[in-house]
């Protein structure tokens, strides 16, 4: 048996040498043994060449990987940049921390009694500038101050009869969705803010709904019942709609959302 596997070994040595500049030699065990040694060492060391090479290579492909993602990122936010869009916060004179303030105002409307003018509310600023304009009113459209109207809710009674500020906030997201009767956003959705749906007067003229902030502001030095375009809680009402989700008399809350795919966070997030 070691006869066969000396031979064996000196064939092996005897032909690779034959494309080697040096000759081999296999006249011997201890001759045999040697160049079988010389063979391994000079493989051991290609090997670890080789070793270096995939190791050095491997870090180029994860530069290059990081390199990448970082250009996506970036095109991402330039994109994100670019199209963006922008919601108002009612009831806030702050954006939230994910979101850039573009003016602070007062919200305003319709007074609560007439038929006419509009029924959106509207976030004014604060630094109106006028053009043409005629002394005294014409016959026109009228805007009035807006009001919180929750002498009824203990949580809220100091906010009554006070204005309401309002918040213009951009943010680098899209599709901002207000959803009514939830404080939470859906999968892929990023929450601005939280808080309770609010319009007018069920016997006043029609409002549209609007998300006030559940961490509410008033505009300073306004407390006084003046009556102009009135807020009041929104509650359901199992006479038409389905008791069990919804609770007669419960007042409703609301979120404001913005698709984000790439977001994390469905539920509720802190902000400042």
């Amino acid at each position: 048996m070691f006869v066969l596997a000396y031979t064996i070994f000196c064939f092996y040595i005897q032909d690779n040498s034959a494309t080697s500049s040096e000759e081999v030699v296999c006249s011997n065990k201890f001759n045999c043994e040697y160049n079988v040694l010389r063979k391994l060492i000079r493989l051991e060391d290609k090997t670890a060449q080789q070793d270096i090479k995939i190791a050095s290579l491997t870090d180029e492909l994860k530069d290059a990987k990081d390199t990448i993602a970082e250009l996506n990122e970036a095109i991402v936010s330039y994109q994100e940049s670019v199209d963006g869009t922008s919601y108002i916060r009612w009831g806030r004179t702050t954006c939230p921390s994910t979101a850039f303030l573009v003016y602070e105002g007062y919200v305003a409307g319709s007074h609560h009694s007439h038929s006419g003018t509009a029924v959106n509310p509207l976030c004014l600023p604060m630094d109106p500038i006028y053009d043409k304009t005629t002394n005294g009113f014409q016959s026109s459209g009228i805007i009035y101050g807006a009001e919180y109207e929750t002498i009824s809710y203990s949580a809220w009674t100091y906010l009554h009869d006070h204005d309401i500020p309002c918040a213009v906030c951009r943010i680098p997201r899209n599709n901002v969705l207000m959803v009514p009767g939830k404080n939470e956003c859906h999968h892929n959705y990023t929450l601005e803010y939280k808080g309770y749906l609010m319009s007018s007067h069920y016997k006043h003229h029609a409002s549209e709904f609007i998300c006030v902030d559940e961490q509410p502001e008033v505009v300073p030095g306004t407390h006084g019942s003046h009556n102009g375009k009135l807020f009041y809680f929104v509650e359901g009402s199992c006479s038409s709609l389905k008791c069990d989700p919804y609770k007669d008399g419960w007042e409703f809350t609301c979120a404001v959302c913005s698709f984000s795919p790439s977001s994390k966070h469905t539920s509720v997030q802190p902000y400042n």
